[in-house]
């Protein structure tokens, strides 16, 4: 592209710098991720370079509109998440395919990478364009689009997300605890689709939003249209019996009509009943315990 263009323009349409793009920390000068490193928010990252090893990737953030704004002095910098690699045994299904809002694991090539909030760079279209350019090999990572499409859906759920009192996040996520493997299991699809999981979302309804002993609660998973029929009441009898677990050992009461249901076949006046269920407090509390940041 000419000259008449913007840096946003050339990174997106010449470069392929798309959203959920990678490409290798291993490219980079230490003096260029030394200067990255200064748009870290918290301050103590600033300074050092132990959250950009080489084995991390970059994964691109920003969404392609952004990128490719016509004046690079409206939106001058690209958002970045340094993503550091783990092992496959690290790899945690609620902190998967969007079901935590503070890090999403993915797989890039034939390696798991997780990314986090805490680690997002804003670094200058312009200064990024140019370390493009001075790299005589440099070469993008392609997600696949089961991951692809889940880097924006991350993102944008971390604006999007509703909160529910400590008290019921405590009790409910011991109980998901022991039924969260069985439940990605069951909703893995039978064929080879473009999606992950037959669970579009879990949804869930409480009586109130404050601090208190006991709670109503209703659960609800909505399900792809291409769910298959023996698929359902598996998905089915998981939900209920994590609610009659939270029924005995909380002591909260059930009021779900339905535990699942296909989207074709719910009306979004039942879904505004609901909030969708956020599992960053699982997360946190059980499966990241065992991720340690690699110093």
């Amino acid at each position: 592209m000419s000259d008449m263009h913007s840096s946003g323009q050339i990174l997106l349409h010449d470069k392929r710098l798309v959203q959920a793009s990678c490409f290798s920390a291993s490219l980079i000068s230490e003096e260029t991720k030394k200067n990255w490193c200064k748009s870290f928010h918290k301050p103590e990252y600033r300074d050092s370079l132990k959250k950009i090893k080489n084995s991390s990737i970059f994964l691109i953030l920003s969404q392609n509109c952004d990128i490719a704004c016509r004046n690079d002095s409206l939106d001058s910098t690209v958002e970045i998440a340094v993503c550091k690699k783990i092992k496959e045994s690290d790899v945690f299904p609620g902190n998967s395919f969007v079901k935590s809002v503070r890090k999403l694991h993915f797989k890039a090539g034939s390696n798991w990478y997780e990314a986090n909030i805490e680690y997002i760079l804003s670094v200058n279209k312009k200064e990024l364009l140019s370390t493009i350019e001075s790299i005589d090999e440099f070469e993008l990572i392609k997600l696949t689009d089961e991951y692809s499409k889940s880097v924006p859906v991350w993102r944008s759920n971390r604006y999007m997300r509703s909160a529910l009192p400590d008290n019921f996040n405590d009790n409910f996520g011991h109980i998901l605890d022991k039924h969260i493997g069985e439940l990605e299991k069951r909703a893995i699809p039978l064929h080879n689709e473009d999606f992950s999981s037959y669970i579009w979302a879990i949804y869930i309804h409480l009586d109130s939003d404050e601090e208190k002993a006991n709670y109503n609660f209703r659960l609800f998973a909505l399900l792809r249209d291409e769910t298959p029929d023996n698929v359902i009441p598996d998905i089915q009898d998981i939900l209920e019996s994590i609610a009659e677990e939270l029924e005995e050992q909380a002591g909260y009461t059930d009021d779900s009509d339905i535990y699942a249901g296909r989207a074709k076949s719910t009306y979004v006046s039942y879904l505004t009943q609901f909030v969708r269920l956020n599992l960053d407090n699982h997360s946190l509390s059980n499966g990241d315990n065992k991720i340690k940041p690699t110093e």
